[in-house]
């Protein structure tokens, strides 16, 4: 079985570029690659601005240049009267897309890698629904693989494959739900 793709919009790339600029100073070629993508389909589905074209045939390098990428889209976004969106909206949305990926997983081990990726972090910023999240997901993760040899055996050593995965999206999903309504999803980002 294929794993799903997550399709996106010109309103999660913003808030992912967003995002990533404000909390992740790390790599963005996902995002980039992304971008150069959404233009495309965009071109293809008969947008004809000169800077989405020009975005849109950045796809064609194996590597987009990632200044190419943002000076066009930021000029496409000015043509447009386009903003980026607020730090709340952005974060919330990068958990939606995050949460997506592991409730879209086929396997055990992805899931279980998006998931310690919480594990890893402490995320303490507004929005509180954000913040509350990430610490629910991050005592998950530690409720589930944080082993203390044979003095305590974990429940994901005790579960299949297949239970596990389903134990994860089951738990992730009850947060995922709420985010995927956009009348949710702007409360929250009130908060």
């Amino acid at each position: 079985m294929e794993p799903q793709v997550y399709h996106y919009t010109l309103n999660d790339l913003l808030c992912l570029s967003k995002f990533k600029q404000s909390f992740e100073p790390v790599s963005s070629d996902d995002i980039i690659k992304a971008i150069t993508e959404w233009a495309e389909q965009e071109v293809m589905a008969g947008n004809d601005s000169e800077s989405l074209l020009i975005l849109a045939s950045l796809n064609l390098d194996k590597t987009p240049d990632t200044d190419d990428v943002y000076y066009y889209l930021n000029r496409f976004m000015r043509e447009q009267g386009i903003c980026y969106p607020e730090d709340k909206l952005s974060a919330l949305t990068w958990l939606k897309i995050t949460l997506w990926h592991i409730t879209h997983c086929t396997d055990a081990q992805t899931a279980e890698a998006y998931l310690h990726y919480f594990a890893t972090r402490f995320w303490d910023i507004s929005p509180g629904f954000f913040s509350r999240a990430c610490n629910h997901l991050y005592c998950f993760y530690f409720y589930l693989f944080d082993s203390y040899g044979n003095q305590y055996c974990t429940p994901a050593e005790e579960m299949t494959a297949d239970e596990l995965l389903t134990c994860i999206q089951e738990r992730v999903s009850q947060i995922e739900r709420k985010l995927l309504n956009q009348d949710w999803l702007a409360f929250l980002a009130k908060d």
